[in-house]
């Protein structure tokens, strides 16, 4: 696509060019990508960094990777090419998806009712949920249009709302002593080791007293690997409560917590989201979650 659209300077082909550069990790691939010669694309490169004034590319003979300021640029470099193609679409074009980013669990067990009403009132826009890590790299890169944030609110670059909160429950293995009981308090968990999830989870050391916590012995980085240490009894593990549904083990009992705070669950969104059903995905999920 040839567009001479320019602002101050800075053309639809310079962005085009970089995010191609960027996604192909090369030059020379992204030239082939763009059926352009490689000199030439790195002309366009170099008259995209004399434009914005800042270097966005680190070459090197294994490829290209970005800087500090590139990373910064690819995000608006996405959204203004994302907006431009979306104006410039044509009404017969199949209509862009409306991703929905989460780490797991999505809107937990209200995701199924999400999925059937958004059928219903909106089939002329695919609903995409995309399990990912790196929510705000994602959003960021425009790779997903909103995102399903569990725990510590969405920082002030975000529009964000608090959809709703989930109780806390105990995740033990079922041969373990608390396995039977009707509910258990975090104090009552200080004595056994803990398995973590410190990519997608939501266990953070305020839920204890400073001086008296468990021991985190077990560090984790996915779902699978936090269930498959507490099945083999390497330690306890706290969840929100879609876990109970979604993760099912007869190797684990899940135990309400009784005194622990509830998590809580954030939509997040570019503020300047060009995805013109965002709206009333925000309005569907609220109606649901009440």
């Amino acid at each position: 696509m040839t567009v001479c659209l320019a602002v101050m300077g800075v053309e639809f082909r310079h962005l085009e060019a970089f995010l191609a550069a960027v996604e192909e990790g090369s030059i020379s691939r992204a030239a082939r990508l763009l059926r352009v010669t490689q000199p030439a694309l790195s002309r366009t490169l170099s008259q995209l960094e004399q434009q914005v004034g800042a270097t966005l590319l680190r070459r090197s003979a294994k490829g290209v990777e970005l800087t500090a300021a590139g990373m910064a640029f690819r995000a608006k470099a996405t959204q203004a090419v994302n907006a431009f193609t979306e104006a410039v679409s044509s009404p017969f074009d199949a209509p862009r998806p409306l991703r929905v980013g989460h780490a797991w669990a999505a809107l937990g067990r209200f995701t199924t009712n999400l999925i059937q009403r958004w059928r219903v009132e909106h089939p002329e826009y695919p609903l995409q949920l995309r399990q990912v890590d790196d929510l705000y790299v994602k959003l960021d890169e425009a790779v997903i249009d909103i995102a399903v944030v569990r725990g510590q609110r969405p920082g002030s670059r975000y529009r964000h709302e608090l959809l709703y909160r989930e109780a806390r429950l105990a995740a033990v293995p079922a041969q373990h002593q608390l396995a039977n009981r009707r509910s258990v308090t975090l104090g009552e968990l200080v004595p056994y080791d803990l398995v973590v999830n410190t990519a997608s989870g939501t266990t953070e050391p305020y839920l204890w007293e400073e001086n008296r916590r468990p021991a985190v012995t077990v560090e984790v980085a996915t779902v699978d690997d936090w269930l498959s240490n507490i099945a083999a009894g390497a330690g306890l593990g706290i969840t929100p409560d879609p876990s109970s549904q979604l993760y099912q083990r007869p190797e684990i009992v899940y135990v309400p917590l009784s005194d622990a705070p509830p998590v809580t669950v954030y939509l997040a969104w570019p503020p300047h989201s060009s995805h013109p059903a965002l709206r009333d995905f925000l309005a569907i999920a609220r109606a649901l979650v009440g």
